[in-house]
């Protein structure tokens, strides 16, 4: 998901709704933490956190409610999925290290 443009506006008079929905979805499917997405963005993470808890809990009806509480389900599976898909990364690369120095151990394939 693309970073969200920092909305050129003064500290303390908010943010777009949309801005805030972008930022939530990209902190959440970038698998970082909270307080780097913020530096990115130029906001606090007391802010980002904030405003992802209010996207949880908006109960407000609106036409695209539902599609927004998918995007922010699905931002959230994004990010863990990555962050998984990374772990698993890092373990098979282990793995084939472990490999080369068993086999270079024991060159001729036959067991002890």
């Amino acid at each position: 998901m693309e970073k969200p443009m920092s909305p050129a506006i003064k500290k303390g008079s908010g943010y777009p709704r949309e801005f805030r929905e972008e930022a939530v979805k990209y902190w959440l499917s970038s698998g970082k933490k909270a307080s780097i997405v913020a530096h990115e963005l130029g906001v606090s993470d007391w802010s980002l956190n904030r405003w992802h808890k209010e996207m949880e809990g908006s109960d407000e009806p609106s036409s695209g409610a539902i599609t927004e509480l998918n995007a922010l389900e699905l931002a959230k599976e994004n990010g863990r999925l990555r962050r998984e898909n990374e772990a698993l990364l890092r373990q098979r690369e282990i793995l084939k290290k472990a490999i080369s120095i068993f086999s270079a151990e024991n060159p001729s394939g036959s067991s002890r």
